[in-house]
């Protein structure tokens, strides 16, 4: 009880965590783009040619513009290991754990404005070459398109590079409300303005350059992308990637060397289904993610962990959705329902090195995590962030997003990330609460490409072996790929994916009696002093061959947010399904033959308006959605032609 009573307590002072939050962003996309791009190529190129005439020695990865701009070279690496101190943009590099100088202690670094290391360049008479002048005229041209749609307020003479490569710049905002306010938390600004305003270069009158403070770094890139750089995307659940498009609403609170990160989702659900086989219930699904990051060695060290109280908020181990299978409830297949998240949804450590700008190895591992194996995980994927319930393809797709003893190593270059783990094949158990042993005996590769900042997709395909627990000898070949596309509105998102999952159930041998299951103790009240005996596919008395089952699964979902305070949603889908669909939930049904059966559909539409905050680390919404199943001719006697689920919800959300 005394572990759970401190993590417990971790979750609680992880919630009143505050994160460094600057002004507010215009999310329309901008008209500078093409410019953004070609300056983008254009300093790539110069810097090539600098570096290979020896003229380019940069302190940080990936390497800064900042000096290249001012005066054609750089020499932060040799500054930095002299002493004097590194540029504006280097320096925030540093303080990101981006350093790539040994011995260097981050505490006694300096800043040591561009324009002053000129003079300790080799050759102060060499002129810009004309690479640079061309990056440096496109990038001039974004600055003046991000003006003229009022997304660039920056604070020093000329503006800064780094904020306009983001397409967005609220220093000069950020400071002044920084001078304005008497206490709290500042905002600061960003490399590049600090270095100007050390320069010389401040815009605002009555301002002391002991007054502008650099902006707290995001830890975002190195926790939770793989490393791409701007080309690819962020971390969804486990190493499954969404576009770099999707908003991250991580709590981020920095403590010493480390970087903490927080966000959790609670829903609230009452849920209702018409027809033979609905049900209703009240229930909550939840989970909350807290990370630690810290720059160690030659890379990025992340402590991940992701636990849900879904074992006590769904009671009777399932809540009712009409066609949903997979794990079981009281020793017998769940039929028409749920399961619970465990507690431990992840439990596991991260290690980003990178190797260049855009090229890095990752490594992700532990007891409990996600293998390379799916798309994001439902819970996890922004275009289904505001539905509160399970799809009827979670079996077909994204199951493993909870599986024990995983290891994973992946590259990834820019926009291309390929990944290979093991894993434990064996779906949680009954017991939600803690972990489940077993040794690495499934495998899987998935191939990630984000061809921009609003789309990625990916490939993947996994054996797990020794899946489920009622047919333990049964193995499946899983392969799955989606697309996901996220458009920024200016006052909201737009997030769709397509996904399709097929499990190839394979043939194998089944033999007599093997493995025996232990005992589970029902807890029906209809069937109080029932042992309930798992036993695998059906009785055999002599080795029997079982031929294979394919399943496919086929899902449409897009999530809409507007005016930051309405949701719209939609989600279609199309799964096969097997013959238990035709039972109750009973012990019997451990004999019943599962073959591919029947194709279901679901479709779903929901609405949820956001409620003014509370708390300023705390979102909440009220919604509700409506699905409409559709059964097959051979099910209709079951289940109806056309029953219907309705769910009704609160939602409360840590985020920034």
């Amino acid at each position: 009880m005394r572990g759970f009573r401190g993590i417990a307590l971790a979750l609680a002072l992880c919630g009143i965590l505050s994160a460094h939050e600057r002004g507010a962003k215009n999310q329309k996309p901008t008209k500078a783009q093409k410019d953004l791009k070609l300056a983008e190529l254009q300093m790539k190129r110069a810097k090539n040619k600098l570096a290979a005439g020896g003229r380019y020695s940069c302190c940080v990865r990936p390497s800064c513009d900042l000096c290249a701009r001012l005066h054609g070279s750089c020499n932060c690496a040799q500054n930095v290991a002299a002493g004097r101190g590194a540029c504006g943009e280097c320096y925030a590099g540093w303080l990101a754990g981006h350093g790539t100088v040994k011995g260097i202690d981050t505490k006694t670094l300096r800043l040591f404005p561009a324009e002053e290391q000129a003079a300790t360049n080799d050759r102060p008479d060499l002129q810009l070459n004309p690479e640079i002048k061309e990056a440096v005229e496109s990038l001039l041209r974004v600055k003046k398109t991000l003006v003229a749609e009022k997304r660039f307020y920056c604070c020093i003479r000329g503006g800064c590079g780094h904020c306009a490569k983001e397409a967005n710049c609220t220093c000069g905002q950020d400071l002044a409300s920084d001078v304005n306010k008497k206490s709290g938390k500042s905002k600061g600004v960003c490399g590049d303005c600090l270095d100007g305003w050390r320069a010389g270069k401040g815009l605002f009158a009555g301002i002391s350059q002991s007054e502008v403070t650099l902006a707290p770094m995001d830890s975002l890139e190195a926790s939770m992308g793989p490393g791409g750089g701007e080309s690819s995307g962020w971390y969804s659940s486990g190493t499954s990637q969404e576009p770099r498009a999707a908003p991250m609403d991580m709590i981020e609170k920095p403590l010493g060397n480390w970087s903490l990160m927080f966000n959790g989702t609670l829903f609230g659900v009452y849920t209702d289904q018409t027809g033979p086989r609905g049900r209703d219930k009240m229930f909550s699904t939840n989970w909350f993610m807290g990370m630690a990051s810290h720059r160690l060695g030659p890379g990025t060290l992340t402590l991940r962990t992701m636990l849900s109280l879904e074992p006590a908020t769904i009671t009777g181990r399932r809540y009712p959705l009409l066609f949903a299978e997979g794990e079981t409830a009281y020793g017998v297949p769940i039929i028409n329902g749920q399961h619970p998240h465990d507690f431990f949804m992840e439990l596991g450590v991260s290690y980003q090195i990178p190797l260049n700008e855009k090229t890095a190895l990752n490594f992700y591992g532990g007891p409990r995590g996600e293998p390379a194996l799916g798309p994001p995980a439902f819970p996890h994927r922004l275009s289904a962030s505001e539905d509160p319930v399970a799809v009827i393809s979670h079996h077909l797709q994204d199951s493993t997003h909870i599986a024990s003893n995983v290891a994973t190593i992946g590259i990834t270059h820019g926009p291309v990330t390929l990944e290979a783990s093991g894993f434990h094949g064996r779906e949680p158990g009954e017991n939600r609460w803690g972990l489940d042993a077993g040794g690495i005996d499934s495998f899987s590769t998935r191939l990630t490409v984000t061809p921009s900042e609003r789309w990625s997709g990916q490939f993947s395909i996994g054996r797990i072996n020794k899946r489920e627990a009622t047919h333990p000898l049964r193995p499946s070949l899983r392969s799955t790929a989606s697309i996901m596309y996220v458009r920024p509105l200016a006052t909201g998102h737009w997030a769709t994916s397509l996904i399709w999952g097929r499990n190839n159930d394979l043939a194998y041998t089944q033999l007599p009696n093997v493995p025996p299951q232990p005992v589970v103790k029902s807890s029906q009240p209809s069937t109080p002093s029932l042992d309930l005996r798992l036993h695998p596919l059906h009785l055999v008395s002599v080795p029997t061959w079982i031929p294979q089952q394919i399943y496919n699964s086929y899902l449409a979902e897009s999530t809409v947010l507007f005016k930051n305070k309405n949701w719209i949603w939609g989600r279609a889908e199309l799964a096969d399904k097997d013959s238990l669909l035709l039972y109750e939930e009973a012990p019997f049904v451990l004999l019943v033959n599962e073959d591919t059966y029947a194709r279901v559909q679901a479709y779903t539409a929901g609405y949820e308006r956001e409620l003014p905050r509370a708390l300023s680390w705390l979102k909440q919404g009220v919604g509700g959605q409506v699905t409409a199943f559709i059964a097959p001719p051979r099910l209709e006697a079951v289940y109806g032609s056309h029953p219907w689920g309705i769910q009704l919800f609160v939602r409360l959300r840590i985020s920034r």
